[in-house]
């Protein structure tokens, strides 16, 4: 073999080594960045699992949550409905509208539950009183010269649910 043969082969060697080398850094470089995009995508998974089961956990708690709270407005709600039953109750509606009296100056009309109509229009003369069907746990709502008063239960539970609500929110 001559030195020309020699070099040719070199310089071939080289040329197929230096292309080889090319192809395998290629696909080297393929597969690091196939490798980066599957760890992207595990990743971009599991974080969104991980957000589902953190949606999922606040939806159980808030569904727990409002079964408790419900329970025991549940409850209040009742003890109210029973305490409408008393002579107590009579004596609370004659207070309310008393308060409402002094406070307003004066009362031009009482609105209760229809229940409650017959026994306000006994506790009270000279005012008119009238259904409100917004009312549906008792009490009254008292109106002179367009101001008000609401001394309802409906009233009392919101404003209690929502402290009561705003508590277990700290918790």
């Amino acid at each position: 073999m001559t030195q020309i043969d020699g070099t040719i082969n070199n310089a071939e060697t080289n040329a197929i080594n230096n292309d080889k080398n090319k192809l395998e850094d290629q696909l080297l470089s393929e597969a690091y960045d196939m490798i980066q995009q599957g760890v992207f995508d595990i990743k971009s998974e599991m974080s969104r699992e991980l957000s589902m089961h953190k949606i999922e956990s606040k939806k159980e708690v808030y569904a727990e949550k409002e079964h408790y709270i419900e329970t025991v407005f549940a409850v209040v709600k009742k003890q109210l409905l029973n305490f409408r039953k008393t002579e107590s109750y009579i004596d609370y509606l004659a207070k309310c509208a008393a308060k409402a009296h002094e406070k307003l100056g004066g009362l031009t009309k009482i609105y209760v539950t229809r229940t409650d109509l017959e026994i306000m229009k006994r506790i009270v003369t000279g005012v008119e009183v009238k259904q409100d069907l917004r009312i549906m746990l008792g009490g009254i709502i008292a109106e002179n010269d367009g101001l008000t008063m609401d001394f309802t239960f409906d009233k009392k539970i919101r404003t209690e649910r929502e402290k009561f609500e705003q508590r277990i929110d700290e918790i």
